[in-house]
């Protein structure tokens, strides 16, 4: 028995979207492999588990007194696309800490292509001062997140910075 010439056509449409379904799947499937960076924070599943602790651990050492300070941390720091110089001051009840250790990771919302954590360098000639160079790749809103440690505990602070 031979099948009516519009089931025919309806198998070869429904092959054909098969096949377009198999093939758009390989490319996603393509595309996710090769871009993957992996997290930026790699130790994010600790740092949830101990998600009160680490709280605590913030409010403790801003009631200790640490903080930052530095034109970066103004209400509109001047910065812009491209290389940035930029000098932090790590504080514990307005006295420099020296020897501490300071990061800032950069990311961009929408993609991680450009998401990099730069070290920061102590200037051997202001002691308590650190710097370092931010480099933005683009324009747009930016997200900065400063971590310094210093005896064990980490004081972290995160804000969004537009690059005109």
């Amino acid at each position: 028995m031979a099948l009516h010439k519009s089931m025919k056509v309806a198998f070869v449409w429904v092959g054909i979207a098969f096949v377009a379904l198999i093939s758009a799947t390989a490319v996603t499937i393509r595309y996710a492999s090769e871009g993957y960076t992996g997290p930026i924070e790699k130790e994010y599943y600790e740092k949830g588990l101990n998600y009160e602790k680490a709280i605590l651990e913030q409010k403790n050492m801003l009631a200790e007194g640490y903080s930052f300070d530095g034109v970066l941390f103004s209400k509109e720091p001047k910065l812009e696309k491209g290389k940035n110089p930029i000098r932090i001051l790590f504080l514990k009840s307005g006295f420099a800490i020296e020897n501490a250790k300071l990061e800032i990771q950069l990311e961009r919302s929408a993609t991680d292509l450009w998401n990099k954590t730069i070290p920061l360098k102590e200037d051997s000639g202001h002691p308590g001062t650190y710097s370092g160079t931010l480099d933005f790749a683009e324009s747009g809103p930016w997200i900065l997140n400063v971590k310094g440690e210093v005896g064990g505990k980490t004081l972290r602070r995160t804000f969004e910075v537009e690059i005109p």
